[in-house]
């Protein structure tokens, strides 16, 4: 269960982009994040964020298999091109906050011994 909600299912690839390119702003630091959880903030964020682009990516695969969706197809090039990237980017984004995270434990110990 994710923390915040997101958009559910699936468009067409101009609307994915635009959800995804959302979210790069928010991985970016260009926009604020949905939630503020102090240092557990990035990789809750990035978390769900990768999650929500797994679901896109197993929907269209399911299309893909069932050969609504050809070979060429902007559904197809999108999964293949920006979502993948996006999903590399979500994964070194959870990286991150998952250190951000230990380095905060370690200190709070320092600080409690």
């Amino acid at each position: 269960m994710q923390k915040f909600p997101l958009k559910k299912g699936l468009s067409d690839a101009k609307d994915l982009h635009e959800e995804i390119d959302e979210y790069i702003d928010v991985l970016m630091g260009h926009i604020n994040p949905p939630i503020s959880d102090g240092v557990d903030t990035l990789f809750e964020v990035s978390s769900t964020y990768l999650a929500r682009a797994k679901e896109i990516e197993i929907k269209l695969l399911e299309r893909e298999r069932s050969g609504s969706i050809q070979t060429g197809d902007e559904l197809k090039k999108f999964r293949t091109g920006e979502l993948r990237s996006f999903i590399e980017l979500c994964k070194s984004a959870q990286n991150q906050g998952s250190r951000r995270i230990t380095i905060a434990l370690s200190e709070l110990n320092l600080k409690d011994s």
